[in-house]
């Protein structure tokens, strides 16, 4: 964990800029963030390790320099990353962060920030990141390795190599909760009628305290704080960037539920907004309706009906149209979702699962293959071989890339880490 007197610390020095990039500015406070981040993730405390935690600034200085060049060159190429994508890299490594430090509080006292906090301050450069790693892969997507390479990697590296865990390939439905037409009906209403009373006087702050089901923002009357484009959900953020400072929105959907929401004040591409939650009840009934609707989709399959054609049929699932339900291989004791270990421990190649919930919705899971763990062979394992020769060229093909690219853009360090 970092001391609190190391903050104070680094808080009192006087922010500047580390580097300049073309017109990009780089300032130590950002290479701070990134290398407390990274710090709390390794296990590396500051005034403990002082010399790591040197190496890391510098690296952390290098890396956005890097980043900078990347971005210019990914923006003339048109290359682009999904809000959706952003969204899940920014959860997982928050999800990350917290285990590493144990708890969201445990966390917060490490980096100086809340989860709400660490989403909004890095949602932006989560992006960057993305878009750097999506022109990296589009840029070197078409380097390859012979044969004689892959044999030379494994001859070369074979003592090294780490063992491969036991990994298992797996195909889902997953049905969302959905709430039925009367739920909708019903929280459309209650938030028609909240925005009346606010017309007519009631206090919009107030009215969130009292009402809205958002537990992030209820208690500070529904205030989001400022925040910038790029960074709400889309259906949210269209309306909110619509509004005048003052107006109050009619009723929004989003994928949470249904809002209202209040402009406060507008700065640029930044705006401060307010808003109310009510989201629509799931009903047992509706549990129970999804609940059967799995079990017949199940019985289908067992008859003979492909998987893949009543997952893009009936999944929830927005990669389904791609992937048929099979979301790939994993490693069989470090599945994310706890509930699919659970029920992937009792189950058998071919053997399709009962129903199950997790966080996002009902699920039927098909074992489709199990590759035992052990010592990698060519033998047992080329294609896991093949995919580590094809990293380590593609890893050296751009590094003899960026080191030209560097010299075609102004780069100016002008602070010494």
């Amino acid at each position: 964990m970092f001391a609190g007197s190391l903050f104070a610390q680094q808080q009192q020095v006087v922010d500047g800029v580390a580097a300049v990039v073309e017109d990009e500015l780089i300032l130590y406070s950002d290479i701070q963030q990134y290398a407390r981040l990274q710090a709390n993730q390794m296990g590396i405390t500051p005034y403990k390790n002082p010399e790591q935690y040197k190496q890391l600034e510098e690296e952390m200085l290098q890396s956005l320099i890097d980043q900078k060049i990347i971005l210019a060159k990914a923006k003339e190429d048109s290359i682009e990353v999904k809000d959706r994508e952003v969204d899940q890299m920014l959860q997982q490594q928050i999800d990350n962060m917290i285990q590493q430090a144990g708890s969201e509080a445990a966390l917060k006292q490490a980096v100086g920030m809340s989860v709400r906090e660490l989403k909004k301050e890095y949602r932006e450069d989560v992006r960057k990141r993305l878009l750097v790693e999506r022109y990296q892969s589009t840029k070197f997507s078409d380097v390859t390795v012979s044969r004689s390479e892959v044999e030379k990697f494994y001859n070369t590296y074979k003592d090294s190599l780490p063992e491969m865990p036991k990994r298992v390939n797996i195909s889902h439905i997953v049905i969302k909760e959905k709430p039925n037409t009367l739920a909708d009906s019903l929280a459309i209403a209650k938030l028609q009628s909240i925005r009346d009373q606010i017309q007519n006087g009631a206090d919009f702050s107030a009215m969130a305290q009292k009402y809205s089901q958002d537990p992030g923002s209820r208690m500070n009357g529904g205030d989001l704080g400022f925040v910038a484009r790029g960074t709400l959900v889309p259906a949210f953020e269209e309306k909110a960037f619509s509004l005048s400072p003052g107006q109050i929105s009619d009723v929004v959907k989003t994928e949470f539920g249904y809002h209202l929401i209040k402009l406060i004040d507008r700065r640029g591409e930044k705006i401060h907004v307010k808003h109310i939650l009510i989201k629509p009840q799931v009903t047992e009934q509706d549990k129970q309706n999804i609940v059967n609707q799995l079990q017949d989709i199940r019985k289908e399959i067992k008859n003979g009906a492909p998987f893949d054609s009543l997952a893009r049929e009936y999944s929830d699932d927005e990669d389904v149209g791609l992937n048929g339900g099979n979301l790939g291989w994993f490693n069989a004791k470090n599945l994310q979702i706890p509930a699919f270990k659970s029920v992937l421990d009792t189950m058998q190649v071919g053997e399709i699962s009962q129903p199950f919930h997790t966080d996002f919705g009902w699920h039927i899971l098909r074992l489709n293959d199990v590759k035992p763990g052990g010592k990698m062979t060519l033998q047992k394992n080329w294609v896991e071989i093949e995919q580590l020769a094809l990293q380590q060229k593609q890893t050296e093909e751009y590094q003899r890339w960026l080191q030209d690219l560097r010299k075609q853009f102004y780069i100016n360090v002008k602070m010494n880490i």
